[in-house]
C-alpha cells in the first residue's frame, strides 16, 4: 500500500525567532540573488568555513577524513556502529560553496540520532566545475559505497543544491533498490523555468528567486535544462525509493518540493512531506536547534530506519 502524507504546521519557539535572525546575519552579502554570478566564491567559501566552525556538534560523535573513489569525505560515527545501514549526506551550497567538514553538525546529528554510518562527501564546486562534474563525484562515492560494503542498504540526506543532487543521483542508479529512502530539504529541482513560481507569495531571505538564472550559467552552463539529471522535474520517479521532502511555505524552492511530491504521488511512491510557516530555506538541518527541527530530525530518522 502507497503512504502518502502532507503535514503543514507554523513555527512559533523562541529557538526559531533566534536561528532566523542568527541567519539573516550570516547570509547577508552571501549573494544568492541576480547577482550571484559576479560574486568571489572562493573568498566565500572561506569565510563560510570559519563560521561553520561554530556550528554546534553532538558530543561523542567520531570524525574521520577519508577517501572514496579518490573523493575526499567526512566519516561520523556515534557508538558502537556496524556496516549495516549508511546515510550518504549530500551538502547544499548553492552548488558553489560547502563541504563534507563544514557540514559536520547536522552529520553529527544523523549520526548520533540514527545510530548509522555517516558518511559526507567533498563535491566539485562551481563555478570552476559546472555540471556534470558534482553529480558524477556523488556516483563514484556511491558506487565505493556499494563496493566496501556491499550488503549495507543506503539512505540519501541532502539540503538545497544537496537535495537537488539526492535525487539525480537516486534516478541515475539503475538498481533502484540499492537506495533505501531519500531525506530532502528544500531541494532545487528545476533549471528550465517550467515551475510557475508565482501562484505562491516569496518571502525568502536566503535563496531569492533573482538567483535562478545566473545559477543556471554557473552549474549547468550551454546543456539541455530539461536533462533530468540537472533538472530532477523531468526525472521519470517510477520504482523510485520512498521519499521525504521538507520546505518552507514562502521560500523560492516551495514550488520544487511541492512539483517532487506530486512526482511521487503520480508514479506511486511512498512519499511524506512536511511544509514549515515561519522559517526559512532549508532549516531542517538545524537539527536539535529548536523543538520544531528536533521533531523533524526524529521523524526523518524513524522514516530512514523504517526504510532501512
Amino acid at each position: 500500500m502507497i503512504v502518502l502524507s502532507i503535514s503543514i504546521r507554523e513555527a512559533k519557539s523562541n529557538e526559531i525567532k533566534k536561528n532566523i535572525s542568527t541567519v539573516r546575519k550570516m547570509t547577508k552579502g552571501m549573494g544568492f540573488d541576480e547577482n550571484m554570478g559576479n560574486v568571489n566564491w572562493k573568498m566565500v567559501r572561506i569565510i563560510s568555513s570559519i563560521g561553520y566552525r561554530f556550528m554546534p556538534k553532538e558530543k561523542g560523535v567520531r570524525f574521520k577524513k577519508i577517501i572514496l573513489g579518490k573523493r575526499k569525505a567526512l566519516l561520523s560515527e556515534y557508538g558502537d556502529t556496524d556496516d549495516r545501514n549508511i546515510i550518504l549526506y549530500i551538502h547544499g551550497g548553492g552548488f558553489v560553496s560547502g563541504s563534507g567538514t563544514s557540514s559536520k553538525g547536522y552529520s553529527s546529528m544523523l549520526a548520533k540520532y540514527s545510530g548509522n554510518k555517516v558518511i559526507s562527501l567533498d563535491y566539485s564546486l562551481s563555478p570552476e566545475h559546472k555540471y556534470p562534474d558534482a553529480l558524477m563525484d556523488c556516483c563514484i562515492v556511491f558506487r565505493e559505497i556499494r563496493k566496501r560494503y556491499p550488503t549495507s542498504k543506503i539512505a540519501l540526506v541532502g539540503e538545497s543544491a544537496g537535495g537537488n543532487l539526492c535525487l539525480a543521483l537516486a534516478l541515475k542508479v539503475k538498481d533502484k533498490s540499492n537506495i533505501s529512502a531519500v531525506i530532502v530539504h528544500s531541494p532545487f529541482v528545476d533549471f528550465s523555468g517550467s515551475l510557475d513560481r508565482s501562484k505562491h507569495e516569496i518571502d525568502d531571505f536566503t535563496v531569492k528567486e533573482g538567483c535562478l538564472i545566473p545559477l543556471c550559467d554557473i552549474y549547468v552552463g550551454k546543456r539541455n535544462l530539461k536533462n533530468p539529471f540537472i533538472s530532477p522535474l523531468f526525472g521519470d520517479f517510477r520504482g523510485f525509493p520512498p521519499t521525504f521532502i521538507t520546505c518552507d511555505y514562502n521560500e523560492t524552492l516551495y514550488a520544487d518540493s511541492s512539483a517532487i511530491y506530486k512526482k511521487c504521488e503520480e508514479a506511486g511512491v511512498d512519499a511524506e512531506m512536511v511544509v514549515m510557516k515561519g522559517t526559512f530555506h532549508a532549516f531542517a538541518t538545524i537539527g536539535t536547534g529548536t523543538s520544531e527541527t528536533k521533531q523533524l530530525l526524529k521523524e526523518n530518522i524513524d522514516f530512514i530506519n523504517k526504510h532501512l
